[in-house]
């Protein structure tokens, strides 16, 4: 979930290393061996690099706002089904990540049965889905924007159809000085169910369930940190490929946009970690630790794409490994952000792998 505060720290190696075409930067090692027009001329032809340095989004045609999306296809018709932050949870359908997306309305339109002082049960944020024994599990959030008072809660239906969810309140993780208990993602790690979650503070955190409706008497642990600035992590996703387990996450300065703007390149951007366990020992592709500000850049702003977030994984049947997330139009931004958060907008890219490291392809 977006808490809107400042900067984080943009590593340029990071970006690239991700960067396609790759650049390379031996002209700068030393600039006083080049005629000052000859960097200047390097400089150009870098940051136009940098400008196309991601392939285009895929395409989404029909109702393409979202903001958090949670992604899933349905067992019985393979069906997809996208839930976001908004009044009950935004609930959209398609039958292909490219749509047409529909609107069929809010999964628990009468809001949570969780209570916080000052906060609309039915202000519900960043949605989590998937599917275990023969049933949806739809993790949420109720929380006091930019404060610790948060609550994770979920819903269960066998459809996913409107009208058909169960709320069963809060999975009873524990408050705590040091984390915030928002952006749910459940993971199976060796047939055990755990739970990330966190946002700024102490970043992102795990812990044990002891069925997917509660969390088990074990303390919460920390897998990601930044140690930089206002530890500025969020959004965790997790999955599982070739042997190993990867943490996507948000980072950077995240917000509505609607008036004051980060700087260019300290923005929303996507991470990633990843670790043999799925419990621990998370590094980046240089192995620094990610509970010591490691994290490989997987997407930035490009194109009409600004501040990529909310990211989380589907294996669709025809384009395999898709990352989706949501962005905001650089257009929006130009004129003004007066939409907020209704400029919005859903986006996909197909993952392709280098090295056991994923990146965006074009679709």
């Amino acid at each position: 979930m977006l808490q809107e505060d400042g900067p984080s720290q943009h590593k340029l190696s990071a970006f690239l290393r991700y960067s396609r075409p790759i650049i390379t930067t031996k002209l700068f090692d030393n600039p006083a061996a080049y005629p000052s027009t000859a960097i200047m001329l390097a400089l150009f032809f870098f940051f136009i690099a940098l400008a196309f340095a991601y392939p285009n989004r895929g395409p989404c045609t029909g109702d393409c706002w979202t903001h958090d999306p949670a992604m899933i296809q349905r067992e019985s018709d393979g069906k997809y089904f996208r839930f976001a932050t908004g009044t009950g949870i935004n609930t959209m359908t398609s039958d292909s990540v490219k749509g047409p997306w529909k609107d069929i309305g809010s999964a628990l339109p009468k809001g949570s049965s969780i209570k916080l002082d000052g906060v609309s049960s039915s202000d519900i944020w960043a949605p989590d889905v998937h599917f275990q024994n023969n049933q949806y599990y739809l993790y949420y959030v109720l929380s006091k924007t930019g404060t610790q008072d948060s609550e994770i809660g979920v819903a269960t239906s066998k459809t996913m159809e409107p009208g058909s969810w169960t709320d069963h309140g809060s999975v009873g993780i524990p408050a705590n000085s040091n984390y915030n208990r928002i952006d749910p993602n459940w993971v199976s790690i060796n047939g055990k169910n755990y739970l990330n979650f966190g946002s700024f503070w102490n970043d992102i955190h795990q812990i044990e369930m002891e069925s997917p409706l509660k969390v088990s008497s074990s303390a919460a642990y920390q897998i990601s940190f930044n140690q930089t600035l206002n530890h500025r992590e969020e959004g965790a996703f997790m999955f599982q490929h070739d042997g190993f387990y990867y943490l996507l996450y948000c980072a950077g300065i995240a917000g509505r946009y609607t008036a004051i703007y980060p700087p260019e390149g300290e923005e929303y951007h996507i991470r990633v970690c990843r670790s043999k366990s799925g419990t621990g020992g998370f590094v980046d592709q240089d192995g620094v630790d990610c509970t010591k500000t490691g994290g490989t850049l997987l997407l930035a702003s490009h194109g009409q794409v600004f501040g990529p977030g909310g990211p989380g994984v589907v294996n669709d049947k025809d384009l395999g490994l898709v990352m989706y997330y949501h962005y905001y139009p650089l257009a929006e931004k130009q004129s003004g952000g007066k939409a907020g958060n209704s400029a919005y907008k859903y986006a996909w890219n197909e993952l392709g792998w280098e090295n056991g490291w994923p990146f965006v392809k074009a679709a």
